[in-house]
């Protein structure tokens, strides 16, 4: 048995190396050419600050490379791991929007405001550099394509499908994952308002916190106010939901709280921390919220 494994494997190990021996890959080298050959973006993408549209082939062809390696005395094996069955490098195939290089690049020094990290790469790829939508935003401001997307159109087409493909049937449940890991993945579509249309104050979704929260959102509240904040900005929020639910501090229970000499120890707190009281006895429109039980 173990023998008909072993050969099982020779055989398969074999069918990967003919296979990959046949398929013919580019070898370059982009930190060896820019630090130790002294070369530079446009030394080898000779048309780039000329280019206009995305369909262009920017990526050089053989006779830009003999313009330093010596025709005659360079191995194929040089730029091709299977120089009998070589191929051109092909141009890249996920594009999805018109862009024109020369609008965007003055010179060469811009190249890697897009292309980030490319100075140490080591292996020639075309879909790896191609700067993401997240790149865009740097300088670009994120329209708001529910209420206006021509500034989407200044790229992508009118048939363009501007839902992503992974806002399926379980986005709705998932996105809010997501946004936390790439925030910025969202802000190339959406604007902050957005969100806060479908989160806020008291619509959310149960499923938004996790479960017994009602029983202990209050530690995490006076952990960190500014997160509760960020759905419910107004305090009122807070107020009203324990007014409705008869909500009291525990203090409130107390014997002695509302009666007693001076007014028992609500009175004496009070005169101690009255912004814990206002933080629930708030009211905007009036100058002391003790007058509603103390009118003269």
């Amino acid at each position: 048995m173990k023998k008909i494994i072993i050969i099982s494997l020779m055989i398969l190990g074999g069918i990967i190396l003919v296979f990959s021996a046949q398929h013919d890959r580019i070898i370059f080298n982009h930190k060896f050419h820019l630090e130790d050959v002294g070369a530079t973006c446009t030394t080898c993408h000779t048309t780039v600050l000329e280019s206009t549209s995305s369909t262009d082939k920017l990526t050089p062809e053989m006779e830009t490379c003999f313009t330093c390696h010596d025709q005659d005395n360079t191995e194929c094996t040089v730029c091709h791991t299977n120089p009998d069955e070589a191929g051109n490098y092909p141009k890249a195939s996920n594009l999805k929007a018109r862009f024109s290089h020369k609008q965007h690049a003055k010179s060469e020094n811009d190249c890697l405001k897009c292309h980030a990290g490319i100075t140490q790469s080591e292996q020639a790829g075309v879909e790896s550099y191609i700067p993401g939508r997240d790149v865009c935003s740097d300088c670009h401001a994120p329209a708001d394509f529910r209420e206006d997307n021509t500034k989407c159109q200044a790229c992508h087409g009118k048939d363009f499908a501007f839902k992503p493909a992974d806002h399926n049937a379980l986005w709705l449940k998932n996105h809010g994952v997501i946004s936390e890991v790439n925030e910025n993945s969202c802000s190339h579509c959406h604007q902050n308002n957005y969100c806060t249309a479908c989160h806020e104050g008291d619509n959310l979704d149960r499923l938004a916190h996790p479960l017994n929260f009602r029983n202990n959102h209050g530690i995490l509240a006076k952990g960190n106010t500014d997160n509760c904040m960020t759905c419910h900005q107004e305090q009122a929020f807070c107020i009203d939901c324990h007014q409705n639910q008869l909500v009291m501090p525990r203090s409130h229970s107390f014997a002695g709280w509302t009666t007693g000499p001076g007014g028992g120890q609500h009175a004496r707190e009070a005169m101690y921390d009255f912004d814990s009281c206002s933080s629930c006895h708030n009211d905007a429109f009036t100058d002391n919220v003790c007058l509603r039980c103390h009118q003269k």
